[in-house]
C-alpha cells in the first residue's frame, strides 16, 4: 500500500537531497567556543548555522547535532562565544570540526586572549559575539541555541571565510549596494 502524494509530502526529501540542496546555500564559517572543565573534551565546534535572531533584544542563534560530542557541553552551557572567520582563517574551521580532538589540541599554537566569562577566546577573529544562553529548544537531530549578546569584539578587519560545495571560499567581488534601508 502506498502512501498518497499528500503523506509522501509530509515525510520531506531524503537526507541526501536535502544534504545536496543545501550545498547550493554558503555559509558563514564559524567557531564556537564553551567553557570546558574536562581536558579530554574538546572545548569548541565549528558551526554553519549561526544567524542573527533578533535586534531586540539581541539574540542569535546556530545548532547543533544530538551525536555530536560538544552537544551535551554546548546545551549546558551558561554561555558561550561565537568567532566568525577571516578568510585566512578556514584552518581553525577544520581544527574545531575535528570531533576526537581535546581541549588541548584544539588550543594548541593558537592566540589566545582571555574570554569575558573566564576561558580563552580566540584572539583575532573578523568579529566575536559574546553570548549568554538563553534557550535551547529540539528540532529534530539537533538542537537550536539561542544566545543573547552581551558583546560584539571587532577584530582586525578582512573578509569571511564561506563554505560552500565542500569547499571554503572568500567573498568575492561586490555586486551591488542593498536597497534595503537600515540593513546594519
Amino acid at each position: 500500500m502506498s502512501l498518497s502524494p499528500a503523506a509522501d509530502a509530509l515525510r520531506g526529501v531524503s537526507p541526501d537531497a536535502f544534504r545536496r540542496g543545501f550545498r547550493h546555500v554558503p555559509t558563514v564559517v564559524t567557531v564556537v567556543l564553551f567553557e570546558q572543565r574536562d581536558p579530554a573534551l574538546p572545548t569548541g565546534i565549528t558551526i554553519g548555522s549561526f544567524v542573527s535572531l533578533s535586534l531586540e533584544p539581541p539574540l542569535v542563534c546556530f545548532n547543533v547535532m544530538k551525536s555530536a560530542r560538544m552537544h551535551d557541553t554546548a546545551v549546558a552551557a551558561g554561555n558561550f562565544v561565537v568567532h566568525v572567520l577571516r578568510e585566512d582563517q578556514n584552518d581553525l574551521s577544520d581544527r574545531f570540526a575535528m570531533p576526537h580532538y581535546t581541549r588541548a589540541e584544539q588550543l594548541e599554537g593558537l592566540s589566545l586572549a582571555d574570554g569575558p566569562f573566564g576561558y580563552d577566546v580566540l584572539d583575532n577573529a573578523l568579529v566575536r559575539f559574546d553570548c549568554t544562553l538563553d534557550e535551547v529548544h529540539d528540532a529534530g537531530d539537533h538542537s537550536i541555541l539561542v544566545g543573547r549578546v552581551v558583546d560584539v569584539v571587532e577584530g582586525e578587519s578582512g573578509r569571511p571565510v564561506v563554505y560552500h560545495q565542500r569547499a571554503y571560499h572568500a567573498i568575492g567581488d561586490h555586486v551591488a549596494d542593498s536597497s534595503l534601508e537600515g540593513d546594519d
